[in-house]
């Protein structure tokens, strides 16, 4: 399992990336559509990530998976993957050229029912790389939901919690079920339930 650390403030980008990674983090998440209006061209980022590629996630979330962007760009997604360790990839944007690929899906809306669950799961599974699958919990069940998708035959690929307040128990369980990835915080939450370094770094001693 690795610790994420998910970056969404401008500023110094590449001294943020660099404490995350010296404060212990494993991959730093750069939420660009926090950071910037559109997607930085990839000249832009090959300057900021120059040396630090290899340990960086690239996200751009739309305002359909709960991000504030606009749709993303598969040449876009295309161009970047060569600069970066993973590039999160959006459920529609699956048949992109990203060998590198988080494939995600996110419900920022609530949970859907255990066959659909199920169903995403196993489509995000099928494409290769790692699958993520993040919705809004509105209860403690909905997240239990979510996470008995640890139950499938996924090979440390799967990627699977709740945003919110009553899912963020769901993150701490779903590295103990065997995601890949712990995401978490430095200064701030990008997300509603996140989670923070020193507690990441504290759960993953105790299971690793």
């Amino acid at each position: 399992m690795r610790v994420v650390v998910s970056l969404g403030e401008s500023g110094s980008i590449r001294e943020s990336i660099r404490h995350a990674l010296m404060r212990g983090a494993d991959l730093v998440e750069l939420r660009a559509d926090l950071i910037w209006e559109e997607p930085p061209p990839p000249e832009h980022l090959s300057e900021i990530l120059h040396g630090l590629g290899e340990s960086v996630i690239v996200t751009w979330r739309s305002r359909a998976h709960g991000g504030v962007g606009d749709p993303q760009r598969r040449d876009w997604l295309e161009s970047i993957s060569k600069l970066c360790g993973y590039v999160d990839v959006e459920y529609e944007n699956s048949d992109a050229r990203v060998g590198n690929a988080i494939f995600s899906w996110h419900d920022p809306t609530g949970t859907p029912g255990q066959d659909e669950l199920l169903r995403i799961a196993k489509d995000l599974l099928s494409m290769g790389g790692i699958a993520k699958v993040v919705t809004l919990a509105r209860d403690e069940l909905e997240a239990y939901r979510v996470l008995s998708l640890y139950k499938l035959d996924h090979g440390g690929r799967l990627v699977a919690f709740c945003m919110g307040a009553r899912g963020s128990f769901s993150r701490r369980l779903s590295a103990a079920l065997g995601s890949p990835l712990l995401y978490s915080y430095l200064d701030s939450p990008t997300a509603e339930g996140q989670i923070s370094l020193d507690e990441a770094l504290l759960l993953k001693g105790l299971l690793c």
